[in-house]
């Protein structure tokens, strides 16, 4: 794990301004300052007082002013699942599907503040043995921000969130090689029908079209992010030919891969 006040990171790292991406997860506390965040082709306002969450290989960057304050917390699961095994697959915030990545407060909020802070001030201090007061922080501060997310999807209590949290994450796993229901429903030991249900009654989608737009989400990634070729693209993510990609990826947005690589900025 890492942490930085935002500031020094934006002063040592170089190129956060470009679109990259990451294999840990991050959590972002802005407490002054403003500019833009972009994740994954959606773009923020920043403000004081907001949180940002990212999951690994979502792909972001941004533009902040010159007065900006906060800190940046970043992990990978097992250093969190170690000691809370299931709790990180269960924040919607990390949902990167169907959830936004961002919580904003009208106002300081003095208990995220305090525990960022008490964090930092462990993290940056040697002496103290760190790991399992960085983990019961990095807790308190993902606990408090599930209390005041405001879900309008889904809620936690509702006993199928955690089988379409695991659909998301066998998605996230599967979905270069296998974009079948059925297979996906066999790793969760359901019904293809019962996963359907779940997905058209709590997120008003298929769970094909979850699917499909996981892939379209890679593609549009690829294009934008790598020089890789269309047809090089296709290849990757398994379709039998370009031509068939690029039927994929109108029908999912209206534009060919050629078009939306031309419209980028």
């Amino acid at each position: 794990m890492y942490m930085s006040r935002l500031e020094d990171l934006v002063q040592a790292m170089q190129g956060t301004d470009q679109p990259h991406t990451h294999d840990f997860y991050l959590v972002v506390y802005v407490e002054k300052g403003s500019g833009q965040h972009i994740i994954d082709f959606k773009s923020y306002d920043i403000q004081p007082n907001q949180l940002f969450f990212l999951s690994p290989g979502q792909v972001h960057n941004w533009d902040l002013s010159t007065d900006i304050k906060g800190y940046t917390f970043f992990f990978e699961a097992p250093f969190f699942t170690s000691i809370y095994p299931q709790r990180l697959f269960e924040y919607p915030f990390f949902h990167t599907l169907q959830h936004s990545p961002e919580l904003a407060f009208d106002q300081p909020h003095q208990e995220i503040s305090h525990l960022f802070e008490g964090a930092f001030q462990c993290y940056a201090t040697e002496k103290i043995p760190k790991e399992g007061m960085l983990q019961a922080y990095l807790f308190l501060i993902l606990e408090h921000a599930q209390r005041f997310y405001k879900s309008e999807q889904i809620s936690e209590l509702h006993g199928h969130y955690r089988k379409i949290r695991q659909f998301e994450e066998l998605v996230n796993q599967y979905f270069i090689e296998d974009r079948e229901v059925r297979s996906f429903a066999q790793r969760m030991h359901l019904s293809p029908n019962y996963l359907n249900a779940i997905c058209k009654t709590y997120l008003n989608k298929t769970a094909s079209q979850l699917i499909q737009e996981r892939v379209l989400v890679e593609a549009q990634r690829l294009l934008t992010h790598t020089s890789m070729s269309i047809k090089e693209i296709s290849y990757h993510l398994h379709f039998k030919d370009t031509s068939y990609f690029s039927r994929f990826f109108r029908k999912m947005t209206g534009r060919s891969p050629i078009e939306f690589k031309q419209q980028l900025p």
